[in-house]
């Protein structure tokens, strides 16, 4: 559409570039509004202009455009139809300005930036060099963008909310009041940000993921899913997989969790450093010490049950199922199937159960409900233990075995393939070889010795 010189109507003064009057200091000289070159695109009315409008006189400005009086507009500037720009606002030199945007008053767009259509920026906003509003993008009072940042299509900011430098924030993202997105962070489509929330340097939010009010995720993190308010994420973690998430959730620094849209954390979960899932469905709380690691068989996921805790240092790998209630101490290792088992065969921790420290419990292994195993007890591969069986500290049963419903007391030695029945008790220090056989009920004192192969039939 060509345009053509025109002057701005009469009466109020505007200003226009040097005219090399005296006192001007080589910038704008006053004229009035009668005198003033302006570049207008013709298409119905001429421009409104307020009193002490400053133009360059290279500004294109299309018909149907208010501007406010005190307003600044600088070199290259083009506005286009049906735009309104408030009182005291500054358009930097080489800005554009769609069709039906709304500068509010004392919003300051510093130079060569880009605004969309039906774009609204607040109040006393400020609008970095080269940054981009998509169309229909609405910025709240007070609302800071720094430079480079690209803004997408419909975007929601509300007041008093700061962006940084080279951020980007996908079409139909949403920020809440007040909150912080630093420097080259990304939202992508749909995403919503809480208010006074903290988004850390180069951290990535995924495609339609919530963070919660009051929430600070660390630098260079990544998060897909939903969180509840109060999330802490330390930097360079990974969290995704569309898992839901309770409040008050803390996260240490580079935990790895991948998991999918079944998964469930609830309020207060915490991950500490280094942690890790993967292709794991989480129910409920989840307390991971230092280091741990949970990871899923190749065909099974891993599913940890309501109130886990798992203690620093702890290792899960396999098809683990951890069930209700079960609290993995300290440096305890638990394996899971390989490839090499059948596809059935999973290791798996029943309601209750509470695995000390220094455990550790070796692949194939299905502990019943309400097991207790001691500190520093070891437990060979493929055991299989009943209900109510507990074993006291540093007892240790090798491959093979059965136990059920049984009681095995401190630093008892129980052989490869000892089978043992319900509320069989085996004394403190006790040694079974291999292959024996506890019945039902049956009693093996303190210090006591049961040969290779033998069947223990003596009650208490």
């Amino acid at each position: 559409m060509a345009t053509t010189k025109t002057r701005a109507g009469t009466g109020a003064k505007v200003r226009k570039r040097d005219t090399g009057e005296t006192g001007n200091r080589g910038e704008f000289g006053t004229v009035t509004r009668g005198e003033a070159d302006v570049a207008v695109t013709k298409q119905g009315a001429a421009p409104q202009l307020g009193e002490d409008v400053e133009i360059d006189p290279s500004a294109r400005i299309y018909d149907s455009v208010a501007i406010g009086d005190d307003a600044v507009i600088g070199a290259d500037v083009t506005i286009g139809p049906d735009a309104t720009i408030g009182e005291g606002v500054v358009v930097g030199d080489g800005s554009t300005i769609g069709g039906g945007a709304r500068i509010e008053d004392g919003a300051r767009l510093v130079e060569a930036v880009t605004v969309g259509e039906d774009v609204t920026v607040g109040e006393d906003s400020t609008i970095q060099a080269r940054a981009t509003l998509g169309d229909g993008a609405v910025l709240g009072e007070e609302v800071s963008v720094g430079t480079e940042s690209r803004i997408g299509r419909d975007v929601q900011i509300e007041p008093d909310t700061r962006i940084g430098a080279d951020v980007s924030l996908d079409e139909g993202a949403t920020v809440g009041e007040a909150s912080e997105i630093e420097d080259r962070a990304k939202v992508r489509h749909s995403g919503r940000i809480g208010a006074q929330a903290t988004i850390g340097k180069s951290a990535e939010l995924q495609a339609g993921t919530v963070i919660g009010d009051d929430s600070i995720i660390g630098s260079r993190s990544r998060l897909e899913g939903t969180f509840g308010d109060g999330l802490r994420v330390g930097s360079r973690s990974r969290l995704l997989g569309e898992a839901t998430w309770g409040h008050d959730v803390e996260v240490g620094d580079a935990v790895k969790v991948q998991v999918d849209q079944r998964s469930r954390f609830a309020d207060g979960t915490e991950l500490a450093d280094n942690a890790s899932l993967s292709n794991t469905c989480v129910r409920g709380e989840l307390s991971m010490g230092e280091g741990a690691t949970v990871a899923g068989g190749k065909e099974n996921h891993c599913t940890l049950g309501d109130g886990v805790v798992i203690g620093a240092g702890a290792s899960l790998n396999g098809a683990i199922r951890v069930r209700d209630g079960v609290e993995v101490g300290e440096s305890a290792q638990l394996d899971g199937p390989t490839h090499r088992n059948p596809e059935n065969l999973t290791t798996e921790l029943d309601a209750d159960c509470e695995v000390l420290d220094r455990a550790r419990i070796r692949p194939g292994v299905r502990l019943g409900e309400r097991t207790f195993i001691g500190s520093s007890t070891e437990i060979g591969t493929q055991v299989v233990t009943g209900a109510g069986t507990e074993f006291g500290s540093r007892a240790a049963v090798g491959d093979f075995s059965r136990l059920n419903g049984s009681v095995v007391s401190d630093g008892a030695r129980i052989g490869q393939g000892v089978e043992t029945g319900h509320g069989a008790d085996v004394g403190e220090r006790t040694v079974i070889e291999d292959n024996a056989v506890v019945e039902t009920y049956a009693h093996v004192p303190d210090d006591g010795y049961v040969p290779r192969s033998a069947v223990i039939t003596e009650p208490r």
